[in-house]
């Protein structure tokens, strides 16, 4: 299978000035990005620009586990660049000048290589210059003897006072005051020879482009897994039911959790056996939370421990160790298809099922309004906070997350079986 290549590049290389060649260009990367685009062994990513301030930034991890994959992960230029200089003990390939910088400990600060720019949709156009653009410029005109080193001070300081959303044209000529005209120098050389960011990403994706990539790395040298609730989830989200299978092992529990009527039975089983384990303890769901640290429930209608129409018969107690069960480190409450969730089912009923519920490609899928008004139904959730109840007692960390999951299943279809004459079903 032909190796993929992805490059994540925004205002530091504009649309116009990106290479044709080998590489699939997306916007600037965010959290969970990598782990969306199910990367596998040997397949390369470059990351030129990346969000931080808006949404949640790539984090560490997430290179890491590709890393430990075989995925060839490479920066440069911008945020890039900074991850390379993190994680080059790790694995993680640099390239360029800001690059060389960050390694070498002179650049540690996003807002250093942080722009103003418009949206995806108008070509994330950049609006500012970077500081460390700024510099490398200043250097340039300083070599070329074009500015004095006085100059060149007052404009770096000028340049550095501002915030980066302010650092546009106008801006920088406004804050230079009397070196106003050196400023316009500055901003001519910027402008006709592009900035250094835009330099090493041309100069990254021509590297990278002109080299077979290599084959995934192994042995000694390879970078060790590095564990996430995130990562786990993902792999959780995209791993199939079983060999060769178009449902995942998360669908397949989404479509248990969802609609079948006994599932909070199950989870009771499943959160009473992890929970023995943890603690070491065995015995009632009172003497498993008692062991673990937790006082019990006040009272039998205590918020959390109110009882729904499928958990009637249970302790409160059980239903509070059921309702607030996680893994650590304390996000998840699934990472795999459990014994407990598919007991009377075979793994080929499991996803003949699914099959059956999932909404057609072509489909839309039903409002969120929508699909939370199903559920409540379906779990004749009289309220909000019971409907709520209902959610964590499945083993959904929210009814958000429910409502999510629930959108890709043919909820009409779901909706018509659930009036439908028994003998109908």
């Amino acid at each position: 299978m032909t190796p993929r290549r992805i490059a994540f590049v925004g205002p530091t290389l504009p649309e116009p000035l990106r290479p044709a060649g080998p590489f699939e260009y997306r916007p600037p990367v965010r959290h969970g990005d990598l782990f969306d685009l199910c990367l596998r062994p040997g397949d390369q990513v470059l990351i030129v620009d990346g969000v931080y301030q808006h949404f949640a930034p790539v984090r560490h991890k997430e290179i890491l586990a590709q890393l430990a994959r075989g995925v060839h992960v490479a920066g440069t230029a911008s945020l890039g660049a900074l991850r390379a200089a993190e994680l080059a003990g790790f694995g993680m390939q640099g390239l360029g000048h800001v690059y060389a910088e960050a390694r070498a400990g002179r650049l540690v600060a996003d807002a250093d290589v942080a722009v103003l720019h418009a949206d995806d949709s108008a070509g994330a156009r950049r609006l500012t210059e970077a500081m460390v653009s700024v510099r490398h410029a200043l250097a340039e005109l300083l070599r070329a003897r074009r500015l004095d080193t006085g100059q060149a001070a007052r404009l770096e300081r000028a340049a550095a006072r501002l915030h980066f959303t302010e650092r546009s044209v106008a801006g920088l000529r406004r804050a230079a005051g009397p070196d106003r005209d050196a400023m316009q120098l500055l901003l001519d050389h910027l402008d006709r020879h592009g900035d250094i960011k835009a330099r090493d990403a041309r100069h990254a994706l021509d590297t990278l482009a002109s080299r077979p990539v290599p084959p995934p790395p192994s042995g000694p040298g390879t970078a060790a897994a590095w564990p996430s609730s995130y990562g786990r989830e993902w792999d959780f989200e995209h791993r199939p039911l079983k060999p060769g299978s178009a449902v995942s092992a998360r669908l397949a529990l989404a479509c248990l959790q969802l609609f079948a009527a006994d599932f909070p039975e199950r989870h009771r089983a499943y959160t009473l056996r992890l929970a023995a384990a943890t603690t070491g303890r065995t015995g009632s769901a009172g003497q498993i939370l008692g062991a673990a640290g937790f006082a019990p429930a006040p009272r039998p209608d205590a918020q959390l421990a109110r009882a729904t129409e499928a958990t009637a018969g249970w302790s409160a107690d059980e239903r509070l160790l059921a309702r607030t069960f996680r893994l650590p480190p304390g996000r998840l409450v699934y990472q795999e298809l459990p014994a407990e969730a598919v007991t009377g089912t075979t793994l080929d009923e499991l996803e003949k099922r699914c099959l059956t519920l999932l909404l057609p490609p072509s489909a839309p899928s039903a409002t969120t309004a929508a699909r939370h008004a199903l559920l409540r139904q379906l779990w004749q959730a009289r309220s909000d906070h019971e409907y709520r109840l209902c959610a964590l007692e499945r083993g959904f960390r929210d009814t958000a997350e429910a409502a999510r999951l629930a959108g890709a299943f043919d909820l009409a279809l779901i909706a018509r079986l659930l009036h439908a004459p028994a003998a109908a079903r």
